[in-house]
């Protein structure tokens, strides 16, 4: 009997087993059926009858104890609840689970993970401040219209216009606006990193795409705008420099004693599309040693210590001076080698005349100049042991009540001169010697009432 009753028992599970199964997979499993029934020697009546016999004796099993402890944390160790049981956590797709869009429905840290059959939410993570997605949380704000001041599609944006928000309204409900722009130049995705709108507008660059976004305040929350053109608002092309420019100095073109002066007209700018931006003649400005600009005397204000190093190279950029437009337009120039050198050298060879100097024994000198002097050669006793001097005088036609000029040869402290309307003197330069004689530097390190002062060279 017990053997009957076990045997029953196996049949009756694995008719419900084959009864689910019949539902998921339909045909083949009557054939299964036969093969159990005959193995277990019982009619197909006679199972079903014992089959009900055992389950009207057979209790039912009793409900599982109601524990008042919590239950257990998904990372520990214990085993998850029986999916079957009622301590299983509720179905997330049934009728009994809080709708996680209700009011009411707060977010708990315990709650179980979601199902991996509920939809996943279509909204893309923010990058930056852009934003228009129906499906994120700040969605444009219906009815409201917002646009660059002065847009309009055949108006030419051109590089220097400010760019600012049109005059808008707030709609019902929206406390304040905040504004943000991305500059595109190679097709607008609006879903992009964007830059607060300074107060004062900003300036436009040329070759770019600009669109504007509202960032709107309101009584249900955040909602971000893209404003007409929703694909940006396009700039002209940027001026640059022609293939033509070039710097140059106007000495050596790499070497300069203290400095040096660029020459002008070597560097053309070009804006085809708007012409007259930086003006009739556009201005170049040279920078050097990390922006400072290069000095109008072409004298570098460091160098006017005498005593600097032998020499020094400088990489300089020629920057286009244009308000009305705010990027940098620059040309690398050739690096420069600035000495302690002269701007000018008298070099005179067996005598000091003029013939022996090459027609050059004299220098105008303008403040911060310099002029060498070297007498080489020297193999006459009657040559040596001669005191050499320049001979000077305040030049210019300034009427100047009072003038006065410093000379210093190499970097002393300086012979001064002073006099009403013109001032002359002599400053010694030193005695000949046999072979040759480098007298070194005089510089002319102060200057007022006239715009040069004229030095000749003689004993």
């Amino acid at each position: 009997m017990q053997k009957k009753l076990r045997s029953l028992f196996i049949v009756a599970s694995l008719s419900l087993a084959a009864s689910l199964v019949i539902v998921a997979c339909g045909d083949g499993i009557p054939d299964i059926l036969a093969d159990f029934r005959q193995n277990v020697d019982v009619s197909e009546n006679e199972m079903k009858d014992k089959i009900g016999d055992v389950m009207e004796k057979s209790p039912e099993p009793p409900p599982p104890p109601v524990s008042s402890e919590a239950p257990p944390n998904p990372g520990s160790s214990a085993a998850p609840p029986n999916p079957g049981s009622s301590a299983a956590p509720p179905n997330p797709g049934s009728s009994a689970a809080p709708n996680p869009g209700s009011s009411a429905g707060g977010t708990s840290s315990a709650a179980a993970p979601s199902s991996s059959s509920t939809p996943k939410s279509s909204a893309v993570a923010a990058t930056g401040k852009c934003r228009e997605n129906p499906n994120s949380n700040t969605p444009p704000k219906a009815g409201f219209t917002c646009g660059w001041e002065g847009y309009s599609a055949t108006k030419i944006l051109t590089p220097g216009t400010k760019l600012k928000p049109a005059a808008h309204t707030l709609p019902s409900g929206c406390t304040s606006v905040n504004w943000n722009f991305a500059p595109d130049t190679s097709g607008m995705i609006i879903n992009n990193a964007c830059s607060a709108l300074p107060a004062a507008g900003e300036s436009a660059l040329g070759s770019s795409r600009y669109v504007l976004f509202a960032e709107l305040e309101c009584d249900d929350g955040k909602h971000i705008n893209a404003c007409d053109p929703k694909t940006g608002w396009s700039s002209q092309p940027a001026p640059v420099f022609s293939d033509k420019s070039r710097c140059e100095w106007e000495k050596n073109p790499t070497t300069t004693a203290r400095g040096g002066t660029p020459k002008k007209g070597t560097i053309e700018v070009v804006d085809a599309a708007n012409p007259k931006i930086c003006g009739n003649n556009p201005t170049i400005v040279y920078k050097y040693d990390g922006g400072k600009d290069w000095p109008a005397t072409g004298i570098l204000p460091e160098w006017k210590n005498w005593k600097r190093p032998k020499s020094e190279t400088y990489n300089i950029e020629a920057v286009l001076n244009c308000p009305a437009y705010s990027q940098t337009v620059s040309l690398a120039c050739p690096p420069l080698e600035v000495n302690a050198g002269s701007d000018y050298i008298i070099e005179c060879t067996g005598d000091w005349n003029a013939a022996a100097c090459g027609n050059k024994n004299s220098a105008t000198l303008k403040q911060d100049e310099c002029v060498e002097i070297n007498v080489l050669g020297l193999d006459k006793s009657h040559q040596v042991g001669v005191d050499l001097v320049m001979r000077c005088q305040a030049a210019g036609s300034e009427n100047e009540a009072s003038v006065s000029y410093t000379l210093s040869l190499n970097g002393g402290t300086g012979v001064k001169c002073t006099g009403s309307y013109s001032c002359n003197n002599t400053v010694p330069i030193g005695k000949t010697k046999s072979g040759d004689n480098e007298f070194g530097t005089l510089c002319l390190t102060q200057l007022a009432g006239k715009s040069s002062v004229k030095c000749d060279f003689g004993q």
